[in-house]
């Protein structure tokens, strides 16, 4: 009995493995030095990279990566000098994301009705349900958020002060205290918005060797 018990403890650990090396995403384009780190070790990002949970993406000067998740909802942009770390978990068959913005610039493109898409920084959370947006932290963790399309959501970790951002406002955040709107300015966001125009079918199979295809918009 002890050892059948054994036997489905090893089996279950086995199939969790195995959930927690889906892909979740993938880098369709990457310039310059862009550093993957997956269980502790370092790669250079390439084209075609698959991302699985924890996966940490670092773009160096002059460097960025377009990130689609797998369930080709949402598209993410790394600017120059980023880090984001990976995380989504599909459920009741949507795919939830969440994932974190240690330090950098990103823009994101979230189709509506496709699970959470939440954004953690060091002081504050950002939730979408469907929009464009660009989100900066600094080094000391303020979070500037601009939508461009659509209402984003901002969270103060600290004190739970919150605000929604509508089209064409721009929200700076402390992680505590007032949470400041203001309007985007002309031009302002000329260099972060992107167009993403041509379609590609890329093929992926994950550890456990199953096969699934995505299609992708691509700038």
């Amino acid at each position: 009995m002890k050892k059948k018990i054994f036997i489905l403890i090893l089996m279950f650990i086995f199939a969790i493995s195995l959930i927690a090396q889906e892909s979740v995403g993938i880098t369709l384009k990457v310039k310059g030095d862009v550093i993957l780190t997956h269980e502790e070790e370092n790669f250079k990002a390439q084209n075609g990279s698959e991302l699985v949970n924890n996966d940490v993406l670092e773009s160096k000067t002059e460097s960025f990566a377009v990130v689609k998740f797998i369930d080709g909802s949402s598209v993410i942009k790394l600017f120059p000098n980023s880090i984001l770390t990976i995380n989504a978990e599909k459920t009741n068959g949507k795919l939830n994301k969440r994932s974190t913005m240690k330090l950098g610039e990103l823009w994101a493109k979230v189709t509506k009705n496709t699970g959470d898409f939440i954004i953690d920084t060091p002081t504050t959370v950002v939730s979408v349900k469907g929009t464009r947006f660009v989100l900066s932290v600094s080094e000391n963790g303020f979070t500037d958020l601009y939508t461009l399309e659509g209402v984003v959501n901002i969270k103060n970790k600290k004190d739970d002060n919150e605000a929604d951002v509508g089209a064409g406002q721009k929200a700076h955040s402390t992680g505590e205290n007032e949470i400041i709107l203001s309007v985007i300015e002309d031009g302002e966001m000329d260099d972060y918005d992107v167009s993403l125009t041509e379609i590609l079918n890329i093929n992926l199979k994950n550890d456990a060797g199953e096969k699934r295809s995505i299609k992708i918009e691509l700038e």
